[in-house]
């Protein structure tokens, strides 16, 4: 049998991949057939070259095809076709759109650069318009797009080259106001005078430290000093009581003096004070004045009548003088010669920045020229038509016709062999399951049900899953009735009629059974009861099955100790009555085992032919426990379809055996619930 099955599995998939290419084969000819009805026109287009060297060989298609189908194309065309003034706006639907859009097709060769747009429809004539005027749109849409795309790109470089020239002015503006705050020229040839002043300042000041020393030294011995002949320093004049000597050292620096003051006033005329020129020319001229000696004015005889320690003093005064002249000097070239590096760090920073603003103002004006050159060669990658449709070719297509239908009834004669294999398959697998069953766990076959599909009967009695009220002789009756008899007739054996209906697992459909079992023993003439213990329940309750309220029932009998002739519901036939479960309890299971439980169970045996318990499912629910205390018949309901392999249901089946074989349990037999 395992041979035979294998055999069948490797059919079926066999089977499923000739359906397959079968109905692959049945779409493509069909839609060729379909296709091939309808006039075809097409134009050859050449794409620019340029798109080839960028790498687009593989997309290009693609999206030069979407642009063709935009709507401002389509738009165009038809504005042509239709022969529509250029103000007049052509009123595209969406159904027009669409039609042109699904009739549209492309072919593309990727080597030679070649598009081939096709336009596919029932007039020859309107293919032919179609398929040109959207070309004629599409290339004139891009000439357009390439123009503004250009145009945008010129005015945003405009725009920078404004922005950079700005802030090159901006920038031009604070550095010449800077130098002109600072009094800079040529940064170097300042620092090189400043420097060349501070050394000659450092070099007379200590040759006066030095006759200061001598002349107090001299005080001491009560003798005169004579000072050697000196320049005054700069910008201090000399004593009243002293004259220029006339020397011929002098006599040469005033002539020099005299053509360095004619030399500064003609480049005064010419320049600023500022230029170095002037300020190189006045620095010489000063050190010139001061180079000029000097001698006292006082008479000879004048001299000597003045005491030695008198003549001494005022040496000594004008030497501290000049001494205190030269110190104020040093100290403003110290510090404008400590001022200049932050100068010059200052400078550098203006020169590197206008540098930059240069080199960028440099690439934009390169790049509006490249820009400019650029929009004169476009007609150089503007696409272009190379063969136009003058005709349109009708598709006839009778061997595509011919396949597809010869696919179609092959296609549909393999779901017939499909549907027989696969009950073959069916039948194997419930025999297998049968088998252990009864042949490994000595379980009874009960009998069997079929899933079918939902009923729609409009009646208030009964839903119309209860098919053993509706379909009193269906074939789904039948098996129920004789289920029915196969459990009654064993009950003679065993204590009690209390017959409780559970599964292995939830959603195995033991409620829908348990109501028309019930259905089935009440219209054999038998007083029967059908109680809802199951209060976990994922389906509908059995109180719906028979349309009764479902307010009261076994939880007001337990908790509430009511008769349960207070909360017993009468269906529509006289002979069955049902119990539900009513209110869920805080714990089911500490309800269920209650001895009230038993008392009415005890009771209801009692007055009834046949008990029939909804119980909850096995394997999820302590309540099946519970429960199991006061019943002791119980019939398994097992779904063939929720059973995954052989080996785990014998498991289960397993597992089922032993609690029933600890709880002292009378297993009825299984019910298997086919589809």
């Amino acid at each position: 049998m395992n041979s035979i099955l294998k055999k069948l599995k490797n059919k079926m998939a066999r089977a499923s991949i000739i359906r397959i290419a079968l109905l692959a084969a049945f779409i493509i000819f069909t839609v060729i057939f379909v296709n091939k009805l309808s006039y075809r026109a097409s134009v050859l287009i050449g794409l620019p070259a340029e798109k080839e060297t960028a790498g687009f060989k593989k997309i290009i298609a693609s999206s030069e095809f979407k642009v063709m189908q935009s709507h401002e194309v389509i738009k165009s065309a038809l504005k042509s076709v239709l022969h529509l003034s250029g103000t007049k706006e052509v009123k595209l639907d969406d159904g027009m759109a669409a039609k042109i859009k699904r009739n549209l097709s492309y072919r593309y060769d990727s080597e030679s650069m070649i598009f081939e747009l096709e336009y596919f429809d029932r007039s020859k004539d309107y293919a032919v318009k179609i398929v040109n005027a959207i070309v004629e749109a599409y290339i004139s849409d891009y000439s357009s797009k390439l123009n503004d795309i250009t145009s945008k790109t010129l005015q945003m470089l405009y725009m920078k080259q404004l922005e950079a020239e700005k802030m090159l002015s901006s920038v031009n503006a604070r550095y010449e106001k800077f130098c002109a705050m600072e009094n800079i020229v040529n940064l170097e040839n300042d620092y090189a005078m400043l420097s060349a002043q501070y050394s000659q300042y450092n070099g007379e000041l200590s040759k006066i430290n030095t006759e200061i020393s001598i002349a107090e030294k001299l005080a001491e011995r009560n003798l005169t000093y004579k000072p050697k002949p000196s320049s005054p320093a700069f910008g201090v004049s000399a004593a009243p009581s002293s004259q220029m000597e006339d020397s011929e050292e002098n006599y040469d620096l005033k002539r020099k003096i005299r053509d360095s003051e004619i030399k500064l006033a003609v480049l005064k005329r010419k320049y600023t004070d500022a230029h170095p020129l002037v300020k190189n020319e006045s620095a010489m001229l000063e050190i010139l004045r001061n180079k000029i000696t000097y001698k006292t004015d006082m008479p000879v005889q004048q001299s000597k009548a003045v005491p030695a320690h008198g003549r001494n003093e005022q040496a000594l005064e004008l030497l501290k003088t000049k001494r205190n002249a030269y110190a104020a000097l040093i100290g403003q070239c110290e510090s404008q010669i400590k001022s200049y590096p932050k100068k010059k760090a200052q400078v550098k920073a203006y020169e590197v920045e206008l540098s930059k603003i240069e080199n960028i103002l440099s690439a934009i004006n390169k790049q509006i020229d490249d820009t400019r050159i650029s929009q004169t060669g476009l007609s150089g990658s503007m696409p272009s038509i190379i063969e136009s449709a003058a005709g349109a070719r009708l598709n006839v297509a009778y061997f595509e016709l011919s396949a597809a239908l010869i696919a179609l009834v092959l296609f549909l004669m393999s779901f017939k062999v499909e549907s027989r294999v696969q009950l073959i398959k069916e039948n194997q697998k419930l025999s297998n399951y049968k088998s252990v069953v009864s042949d490994e766990f000595k379980y009874r076959v009960l009998g069997h049900i079929n899933k079918s599909g939902p009923f729609n009967f409009e009646d208030s009695s009964f839903s119309a899953a209860c098919f053993n009220y509706h379909q009193k002789d269906s074939k789904q009756s039948r098996h129920v009735n004789i289920i029915r008899n196969n459990i009654t007739s064993q009950l003679d054996k065993n204590t009690g009629n209390a017959v409780g209906i559970t599964s292995l697992n939830p959603s195995e459909g033991k409620t829908l059974l348990s109501a028309n079992i019930g259905v089935s023993s009440a219209l054999s003439g038998q007083q029967t009861l059908v109680v809802d213990v199951n209060y976990k329940t994922t389906g509908l309750p059995v109180s719906d099955y028979y349309k009764v309220s479902s307010r009261n029932g076994l939880t007001d009998i337990i908790i509430g100790e009511t008769p349960y002739e207070e909360v017993i519901s009468a269906t529509a036939i006289d002979e069955l009555k049902i119990i539900s479960t009513g209110v869920l309890p805080p714990n089911v299971q500490k309800v269920m085992s209650s001895p009230v439980c038993g008392e009415f169970i005890k009771e209801v045996s009692e007055k009834f032919g046949l008990v029939i318990a909804d119980c909850p499912a096995f394997s999820i629910s302590s309540d099946f426990q519970a429960i199991t205390g006061y019943i002791r018949n119980v019939a398994l309901v097992i779904d063939v379809e929720k059973i995954t392999s052989t080996d785990d249901f014998r498991e289960e089946i397993a597992a089922f055996e032993s609690y029933a074989k600890s709880s002292n349990l009378y297993v009825l037999g299984v019910i298997f619930n086919e589809r």
